[in-house]
């Protein structure tokens, strides 16, 4: 009877601890796998920074092209409606948000062009001359 209790306590014991071993490597493995999934969610989410930087980047980039077509058209003696200088004032300031966010981002191809355009469109409010 003691053999059968010993070898009883034996396999208990035994199998209690196989039972935490198994538990503390399926916890461990969980771990790894969190670990895994953190580190493809980070990778993910700096890949989409930079998918939504050059979006912003691009959009700038065209604004920058309609800034510079505005002034070539004032230096033509186009002149333009009110709306018209209304979107090129929100092209120049969604231009100058991006330039003062983004310091990399070459800016000198338009600084006297947008001092030009703000001058005109104030002087253009006074006198109220809009096309």
């Amino acid at each position: 009877m003691e053999i059968l209790q010993t070898i009883f306590g034996g396999l208990l014991g035994g199998g209690l601890i196989g039972l935490i071993e198994f538990l503390i490597r399926r916890k461990d493995e969980k771990e790894d796998k969190n670990s895994e999934i953190l580190k493809a969610i980070e990778s993910l989410e700096r890949k989409v920074d930079c998918v939504e930087y050059k979006i912003d980047e691009n959009d700038t980039v065209s604004k920058r092209v309609r800034i510079l077509r505005f002034e070539d058209e004032l230096q033509e003696g186009r002149r333009h409606s009110k709306d018209a200088w209304d979107q090129v004032m929100s092209d120049i300031t969604g231009y100058c948000n991006f330039c003062s966010r983004n310091p990399g981002f070459k800016n000198d191809q338009t600084e006297a062009t947008i001092s030009h355009i703000r001058h005109g469109y104030e002087a253009r409010l006074e006198k109220h001359d809009f096309l």
